[in-house]
């Protein structure tokens, strides 16, 4: 059994607009088929199939104005109600006073305490080791909560080692700066990502270019961002173990959903679950503080 996760940054339900919300102009046969073809958005919030649901989650947690990655992220990876503690939404990386609740209480120490294992599958180049270490650095919170249970974060050497993923699936990024990684398609990379997740309990993968794409505001670049992750997606479910797997996606505010603004939304995020066992996670995530402490109950279970 086992419980993978990708958490795509910056998105949320939106209108059934195709000029403003992407995922109503985009190519998408692979999420389309999880639910019937239907698409999850503000008027249908819940989406439930022979496959997988859809349920809203709530990003706001209680706190006046607009979520932000930082408060977002900490509260999905520790359960803490980050905005609420520091008396705002804060981003995109971590306020300083929640640094010692991340190192403390983030999932992958959590699972860690109930001797789980956990794997964070991105990998990074030399220019993001030389930024975060040097004095002006910050580490993004999911990468803190990593480095935090003493683990490694991944390198290219992994990538070359097929026990990792670069951050846009193919390796094109990573050659732009001067890697000559051999270029993968974006369904090859989510064969490897369930190849990978399998030997572990909990397998994380972090999308950033969701809410890149939300804030350059091109319908065009939105549109790929999700047809790649769409391609990703056909990757993982072709071998999937629906009766033991669990595959789930999460964000942590809105922002790709709406292109008519460059800010993030205050709208819910879809919880998508995949899997035989995915009532579990649809009944108990009803807000970004839910999604750790779920994970670790049900694997402890």
């Amino acid at each position: 059994m086992a419980v993978l996760m990708i958490f795509w940054d910056g998105v949320g339900y939106g209108r059934e607009v195709a000029s403003t919300n992407p995922f109503f102009s985009a190519n998408l046969p692979t999420f389309t088929a999880l639910f019937g073809g239907s698409m999850p958005s503000l008027k249908k919030r819940r989406l439930s199939s022979s496959l997988a649901t859809t349920t809203p989650v709530n990003t706001t947690l209680g706190v006046e104005g607009l979520p932000q990655s930082g408060t977002g992220q900490t509260a999905i990876f520790t359960g803490v109600n980050a905005p609420k503690k520091i008396g705002k939404h804060f981003g995109p990386h971590p306020f300083t006073t929640l640094l010692p609740i991340i190192k403390e209480r983030n999932v992958f120490v959590e699972l860690e305490r109930r001797k789980k294992t956990s794997y964070f599958v991105n990998a990074f180049p030399q220019r993001y080791f030389d930024f975060i270490n040097s004095p002006r650095g910050k580490t993004p919170t999911v990468a803190f909560s990593y480095l935090s249970a003493g683990r490694r974060l991944n390198t290219i050497e992994d990538i070359v080692a097929g026990k990792a993923l670069s951050a846009d699936f193919t390796n094109e990024g990573l050659n732009s700066f001067g890697c000559t990684l051999p270029i993968l398609s974006p369904h090859q990379a989510g064969k490897r990502f369930y190849e990978i997740g399998k030997s572990f309990d909990f397998t994380l993968f972090e999308y950033f270019f969701s809410d890149k794409a939300g804030h350059f505001q091109k319908m065009k670049t939105a549109v790929d961002v999700l047809e790649r992750m769409d391609s990703f997606l056909s990757g993982i479910l072709e071998s999937f173990n629906h009766d033991d797997d669990i595959l789930i996606f999460i964000s942590d505010h809105g922002n790709l959903e709406d292109l008519s603004t460059k800010s993030h939304t205050r709208n819910p995020v879809p919880l998508i679950v995949v899997g035989e066992k995915r009532k579990y996670f649809s009944d108990n995530i009803k807000k970004l503080t839910d999604v750790t402490s779920t994970i670790v109950s049900f694997l402890s279970k």
